[in-house]
């Protein structure tokens, strides 16, 4: 009995030894796995850590090209806006060439006809002739201004005193004879061969009408034609056609003026 006792308590003992090591192991076990587990919490932590850092990266990269891409696409519009404003800048320029050309060709053809006018002209004498002209010219419109003025008190003149030419002219009609055909003749009472017009003594009493065209004869030659230009019940005045005048003669009182038409009876 005794000795079953001890065998009981040896095999108790061993189990309790065994489980004591089987528990040991156990624990030794569980350290083990927890430790592995820690790493890999680390190393998945350092990991998802490294991923955000390269999507932190990645976002400021993105985020550089975009701007790099904005930037660039400001700096392509205001390239080809500067092109635009440089094309509308020549388009411009080649215009004003044009013109600056054209206005060269009216220079270079001035100066071409002040040489085919003035041969042998140096072009600094230039301004010099200008102003000689210029100068002549003014002093020819002073001459025509004062001829006008002259003209206009002559023809004041002529209108004062038709009344008394009109009065002498129906002395001088009354002589007028009268021939075949009805031929007008009449005399010349005074004359401006300045400015190339005379009174003539008759007048719409006379046959004279506004149409009437008059030639102008001495000793029997032809001295000129002249055109009515005012018409009196006695007396009438004339224009000298352009080009009728004869070469060296002048119109004087006294020329016997007839129709260049005979009027029919």
């Amino acid at each position: 009995m005794k000795s079953l006792f001890y065998v009981l308590a040896v095999v108790a003992i061993g189990t309790s030894g065994f489980f004591g090591w089987s528990a040991k192991k156990n624990f030794e076990q569980q350290i083990t796995d927890r430790d592995d587990l820690i790493q890999r919490n680390k190393n998945l932590s350092a990991s998802i850590n490294k991923e955000e850092e390269t999507k932190r990266q990645n976002e400021a990269a993105k985020k550089l090209a975009l701007d790099e891409e904005s930037e660039a696409k400001a700096g392509l519009e205001a390239a080809q806006a500067k092109a635009r404003e440089f094309n509308n800048t020549l388009d411009d320029i080649k215009g004003n060439l044009e013109v600056q050309l054209a206005e060269k060709k009216k220079i270079d053809d001035t100066i071409a006809a002040i040489r085919a006018k003035f041969p042998g002209i140096n072009l600094e004498e230039v301004p010099d002739k200008v102003k000689e002209l210029e100068a002549t010219v003014k002093r020819l419109d002073a001459e025509r201004e004062d001829s006008e003025v002259i003209k206009a008190g002559l023809e004041a003149d002529v209108a004062k005193n038709l009344s008394e030419i009109s009065r002498v002219n129906d002395k001088v009609a009354e002589s007028i004879k009268r021939v075949s055909g009805n031929i007008f003749q009449a005399t010349l009472t005074a004359v401006d061969n300045d400015y190339n017009f005379a009174i003539i003594g008759a007048g719409e009493k006379s046959g004279l009408t506004g149409d009437s065209k008059l030639l102008v004869l001495r000793e029997g030659r032809l001295i000129a034609r002249l055109g009515i230009t005012k018409l009196e019940a006695n007396s009438a005045v004339g224009d000298v056609e352009p080009g009728s005048l004869r070469a060296g003669a002048v119109l004087r009182p006294g020329d016997q003026v007839i129709l260049a038409k005979v009027r029919s009876n």
